[in-house]
Formats: structure tokens, sequence, C-alpha cells
């Protein structure tokens, strides 16, 4: 009585369990059984759901998901891309030997910009202090209605028309000297990244 009973509580609770099997076959040609989780060698590949008879149910084909499709062009820009960065590197290890050459490249080339610069501030500062002096003389002319004023502001015209036109060649030059040194830097860099490369 105990056995049966014992037998028929078993049957009961296994029976869900044994009620659909599962199966796939992986990349070396095993089988694998299992109910509820799916063994990670099951991952993508066709499962087959069996009835605790054996008999096959369903079949669950397996969801290959397509490479995403590489555009001809954009393979060949990319290539571009690579060669363009394999000859700066070239370039880079083949024209500096250490990271001070760089430097005194980078001197090198700020030098006639600053060079520009202070020659660009003495004018500009020529010219500022022109300027202020013709607006002096127009507002007294101004002031006391002399007959020159229409002279004067003439004069103010092409002066102004300098000062702005010097404040903004020392403008492009201090941004050449920001570039320039931002270039260097970044040559530094691959520099250091392609000598470490090497050892």
């Amino acid at each position: 009585m105990y056995w049966g009973v014992l037998l028929a509580t078993f049957f009961i609770f296994t029976q869900p369990v044994l009620a659909s099997m599962n199966k796939c076959q992986d990349d070396e040609g095993k089988f694998h059984y299992y109910a509820n989780i799916m063994p990670s060698e099951c991952q993508n590949k066709t499962t087959v759901e069996m009835n605790k008879r054996g008999v096959v149910i369903r079949t669950h084909t397996a969801e290959f998901k397509e490479a995403p499709e590489i555009d001809p062009a954009q393979q060949a820009a990319d290539e571009q891309l690579r060669l363009e960065a394999e000859r700066r590197d070239a370039v880079l290890l083949n024209t500096y030997t250490s990271e001070e050459e760089i430097n005194w490249a980078l001197d090198r080339n700020i030098h006639p910009i600053e060079l520009a610069i202070a020659g660009i501030e003495k004018r500009l500062e020529i010219a500022t202090s022109q300027l202020k002096n013709l607006q002096q003389q127009a507002n007294n002319a101004k002031q006391s209605g002399n007959p020159a004023l229409s002279s004067i502001q003439k004069d103010i015209m092409p002066i102004r028309r300098d000062v702005a036109q010097l404040q903004n060649e020392l403008k492009k030059n201090h941004e050449r000297i920001d570039q320039l040194k931002e270039k260097f830097a970044a040559d530094k860099k691959r520099f250091r990244a392609l000598k470490q490369q090497e050892l």
C-alpha cells in the first residue's frame, strides 16, 4: 500500500515534466535533451519538441540573423581612410626620431607667425592711436561747428577699416598658432604610441 501511494505520487509529480521533452544537435553532432532550460549548445540551433513517448510534436527552426550587408562604397572609403592613416604614420616615423624634434618643429612653425603678430600689433597700435586722434578732432569740430568736420569724417573711414582688418588678421594668426599646437600635440601623442608599439 505504501509503495503504491509513493509510486502514484511519483507519477503525478513527474508527469508534467515528462509531458514534453526537447532535443537539439550541437555543432559537433551531439544531441542534447532538455525539458525547461535550453543549454547553451542549443542556442541558434533547430530544436525538436517531443511528447513523453518520443513522438515529435513540432520543430522550431533556428533564426539566423543575417550579417548586415556591407556597402562597397563604404568599405572602399574605410579602406582609403586606413591607408591614409598608415601613410601618415609612416611619414611621422620617417620625419621625427624623438618627441623633442616634434617640439622643435612646432617652434619653427610658430616663430614666423609670432613675428607677424608682433608686426600687426605695432601697426594696430599706430592705427588705433590715429583713429582716436581723428575721433577727438571730429568731436571738437562738431562742438565748435568747424567746417572741417566732413573732411575729418572722411579720414576716419579708411583708418577704421584698417583697424578692423588688423584686428581680424591678429585673430586669424592666434587661431593658426592654436591649430598648430593642436596638430603637433596630436602628432606627438601618435608618435609616442607608434614608438611604444615598436618595443
